[in-house]
Parts: C-alpha cells; sequence; structure tokens
C-alpha cells in the first residue's frame, strides 16, 4: 500500500487494505488516491499498518495490529487512525513493529519482538511502547531489524536480526541490544534483510543481503561490514520484502536529482523500463526530489511536486486507478 503526503498536509492512500491499513474506515483495496486525514507532517507505510504524524505531534495508527504494531495497547485491528501517543518527532513502521521518536529524542517501539528488532534486550512483542534508548536524532525500521543514529557523533547503531550482516557490525550474530557502528552518519535506511548509509559526507555505504544485488557494489555477495558504493548521495531507501517474492533493492538519489536503483527488478520496480536485476545502480529518472520503494514498487515525485509509480500494482498500489503493472514510471493524479 501506498501512503501519499500532500503538501497541504492532507493524507491520501492507495492499494492493499485488507487489514484497514488505508485508515479510510473500510477493508476495501483502492486503486486510486483517498483522503484519509488533514493536518498531517509525515507518513510511515509498514507491512500491512500505517503510521502518521500529525503536525501537533500527535502519533496516530492504523491497519494490522496482530503483533501490537500500531501501539494503542490492544491487538486489534484498526481501519480508522487511532491516537498513539503525543510529543513525537518521527516514526518509522518496519514490517510487523514500530520505532518511535520522541522530541526529546527518546525511542520507542511496539510490536513484533521475534529477532529482538524492538532493541529493549528482550524478544518478547509488546502492543504498547517501551523504551529502548536516549538521545537518539533518527530511526529505520527494517523487515526485523533497526537502525539509529545517535545525537553524539552521528553514531549509527543496530539492533535485531543480522543473519546477513545487516546491522553492519562485522558479525552475522543477532543483538537484543543496540551495538554501535559506525560514526559520521547522516542518513540510514533499513530495508528486508540489508542496510544502506549515507555518511555525513555523502558517500553512500551499504551492507547485508545482496544475492539480489540491492547493495549496488557489483556483486552477489553479502556483507556484514558496510562498503563504499558511490558519492554525491542525497537521499535513499532500501525496500522491505518480508514474505512477499522477490529480493530486496535501494533506490539511491543522487544530490543532481538523479534517481538510480539497483537490485530486484521481477516486477520492474526498478523504473528502467526492464525486469532485469541489477548488481550495479542503473539510472532512472532525473529531476526527482524524494523517493521511496516499497515491496515490488516505487513512488518518486519530481521537482514540480508531480507524483510517479512503477512497479508492481495488483492491489492498486501506484494509485494509477489500474492494477497493472508499470515497467516505466507512470505520473499519478492525487485527488486533482
Amino acid at each position: 500500500h501506498t501512503m501519499i503526503l500532500k503538501t497541504d498536509g492532507t493524507l491520501w492512500a492507495t492499494g492493499d487494505n485488507n487489514y484497514g491499513q488505508l485508515g479510510d474506515g473500510t477493508t476495501t483495496d483502492k486503486s486510486a488516491p483517498v483522503q484519509v486525514m488533514s493536518d498531517v507532517s509525515s507518513v510511515s507505510a509498514g507491512g500491512y499498518h500505517t503510521m502518521i504524524l500529525k503536525t501537533d505531534g500527535t502519533l496516530w495508527a492504523t491497519g494490522d495490529n496482530n503483533y501490537g504494531q500500531l501501539g494503542d495497547g490492544t491487538r486489534t485491528d484498526k481501519s480508522t487512525p487511532v491516537q498513539v501517543m503525543s510529543d513525537v518527532s518521527s516514526v518509522s513502521a518496519g514490517y510487523y513493529y514500530t520505532m518511535i521518536l520522541k522530541t526529546d529524542g527518546t525511542l520507542m517501539a511496539t510490536g513484533s519482538n521475534s529477532d529482538a528488532q524492538l532493541g529493549d534486550g528482550t524478544t518478547t512483542d509488546r502492543s504498547t511502547p517501551v523504551t529502548v534508548m536516549t538521545r537518539v536524532a533518527s530511526v529505520s525500521a527494517g523487515e526485523a531489524h533497526t537502525m539509529m543514529i545517535k545525537i553524539d557523533d552521528d553514531a549509527l547503531w543496530g539492533v535485531g536480526d543480522n543473519q546477513q550482516g545487516q546491522l553492519g557490525d562485522g558479525t552475522i550474530i543477532d543483538r537484543t541490544t543496540p551495538v554501535q557502528v559506525m560514526t559520521g552518519v547522516a542518513i540510514v535506511s533499513a530495508g528486508s534483510r540489508h542496510t544502506m548509509i549515507i555518511k555525513n559526507d555523502k558517500t553512500l555505504w551499504a551492507t547485508g543481503r545482496n544475492q539480489e544485488g540491492q547493495l549496488g557494489d557489483g556483486t552477489t555477495t553479502s556483507k556484514s561490514t558496510p562498503v563504499e558504493i558511490m558519492s554525491e548521495v542525497s537521499a535513499v531507501s532500501a525496500s522491505k520484502w518480508g514474505s512477499a517474492p522477490g529480493g530486496g533493492r535501494s533506490m539511491i538519489l543522487r544530490t543532481d536529482g538523479t534517481l538510480m536503483g539497483t537490485g530486484d527488478n521481477q516486477a520492474g520496480e526498478i523504473g528502467d523500463g526492464t525486469r532485469t536485476g541489477r548488481s550495479t545502480p542503473v539510472q532512472v529518472m532525473t529531476g526527482v526530489s524524494w523517493m521511496s520503494a516499497g515491496v515490488q514498487h516505487t513512488m518518486m515525485v519530481k521537482s514540480d511536486g508531480v507524483l510517479w509509480g512503477v512497479g508492481w500494482n495488483s492491489n492498486g498500489q501506484l494509485g494509477d486507478g489500474t492494477t497493472v503493472m508499470r515497467l516505466s514510471p507512470i505520473a499519478i493524479n492525487v485527488g486533482n
């Protein structure tokens, strides 16, 4: 499913809605965007749940709640957003769990903890958020591993599933409490079983699973220590694929607005007009200001504010009014 935030603060949703993750009060799939809320500042789509941050700092949640990932103290699915807490600065929805960053830098976690991805030292699922660490600047929740950047030294830490080296600590040992990986990190994106890292000098680094070429280093060999991929990178999005077919991929935005992609491409989700997997990043389009890698689809915003989508569309997740797979990006009309 896809969540779309317009510049006027209205939130729109399209695609799979089996658990109420679109938040429109139904469990009916949508193939074109429907408006869900207003006064929204950010949104994060998990496997089958959605976390919404309003401009007043309140956190809202909708969709699948089987593991307590909504954080409302229940295990009951919601089809309309419910308020979870206040004083929140950012949120990252993992596959079946959620990481919440409070305005004071406290990191909290809720939902599935089967691989210790919540970082609270246990493997106990939580339906109410628990405190994990303090002095956190940003967080990214993957499929079953979590990466966080601390305020001090811009240090990158990781916790949870590490079977493919996705934590980047040089081992393939799962971690139940966060371990430090590197310093000088600006941005991190945790994918299914890989992690993409942008350092303060705008170099891109990658670690973890690489069977599909998602690290972009020209190989299909997994890494347990981050390797440098390229320079002049402003944003990166690592896909989370759960139990879905296909592997991971990474979408990379260069400082000049060029969008590139690497990894799995079975549904055309890289957007280069083919279904050929890549182990080295290929150029997709130029003039891009933002992008997000879904399970097997990619959404991008061009500098003129127009939304585009590409890849798998079986549930209407591209929002183009169809359920037709797209191998090349198509412009999406959002409530105009």
